[in-house]
């Protein structure tokens, strides 16, 4: 049932962006929502993937992300309601709605992004901003009846970790450090959590000369996922001016949500390297298996 009904609002959610392509829904627009105890749907987040407590006060879930986005559906496919909150909201992690009768899915995006996501008509969740931080996501479908419903639901982490540690020696007066892949950064399926696109992306690090790593969030669009990464360095002197240090092209990088991917090898003599990969386990439990990755 659930997944037909999935099939059946993806559908829906295709329809509709053909008919309005261009439309672009901004969780940041308002819309008349309660945002308490009120209302006949209660949503409350309880618990966040491979973290080590039950998120039941507001100050557990602020600890994890400073925004949740709730978004409902009907079976049509088109958005019936929003609630945003941020962290100093005072019911962060609940959200009341008043819903007449009827099945509906809920898409809650949870992240520390400094503004809410956009929404496109074809189901696309995208997070705006340089840099991703840690993001959680889930999809839900329920029932509306005669009775008040409570739905405790849990957030998964949809995004990896991808660690570089360098070996070798950092060129003098290094202080920044730019990514550059092709793949998703910050843009989901709303309804699988997935990354949804696969563009040239760009992710630029302001370090200091005695860091020992560097690392980055993105969004896999597979459980293999796999990444071909340059990374470049430089020094920018205070009147802005560019010099360009050191390149390396790091290819297929294994990426899998809720990992930690760990790159540890000569990153800075400028050679190309592909990675013979091996799983350990992970001595921190917020995350799942760690990849690691030596060349």
């Amino acid at each position: 049932m659930r997944s037909k009904l999935l099939s059946n609002v993806f559908t829906l959610m295709m329809m509709t962006a053909a008919v309005s392509s261009c439309e672009k829904m901004t969780l940041s627009e308002s819309v008349e929502s309660e945002n308490g105890e009120k209302g006949n749907v209660v949503l409350r987040v309880t618990q966040f993937e491979q973290t080590p407590f039950d998120a039941q006060t507001r100050a557990d879930v602020g600890s994890v992300c400073s925004r949740l986005c709730f978004h409902i559906y009907g079976e049509d496919g088109i958005r019936v309601n929003y609630v945003n909150q941020k962290q100093e909201d005072a019911n962060f992690g609940t959200a009341s709605f008043s819903l007449s009768e009827g099945r509906y899915i809920l898409v809650i995006v949870g992240h520390s992004a400094s503004s809410n996501p956009s929404f496109s008509a074809n189901e696309k969740v995208s997070i705006s901003g340089s840099n991703l931080g840690d993001t959680f996501w889930c999809c839900e479908e329920f029932e509306v009846g005669e009775d008040e419903i409570e739905l405790n639901l849990r957030l998964k982490r949809i995004v990896s970790l991808l660690r570089f540690i360098p070996t070798d020696d950092k060129p003098a007066n290094l202080n920044q450090v730019i990514f550059s892949y092709k793949g998703s950064k910050g843009s989901f399926n709303g309804l699988t959590g997935y990354g949804s696109t696969n563009t040239s992306q760009t992710v630029k690090l302001d370090v200091d000369p005695d860091d020992d790593q560097y690392e980055f969030y993105m969004i896999p669009s597979s459980d293999e996922d796999q990444l071909d990464i340059k990374m470049s360095t430089y020094y920018i002197e205070s009147d802005g001016k560019i010099h360009s240090l050191t390149e390396k092209d790091i290819s297929q990088v294994p990426v899998k949500r809720n990992c930690i991917t760990i790159c540890r090898g000569s990153l800075f003599d400028g050679t190309s390297s592909s990675q013979s990969v091996f799983i350990t386990i992970s001595v921190d439990t917020d995350w799942d298996e760690n990849i690691n990755v030596t060349f």
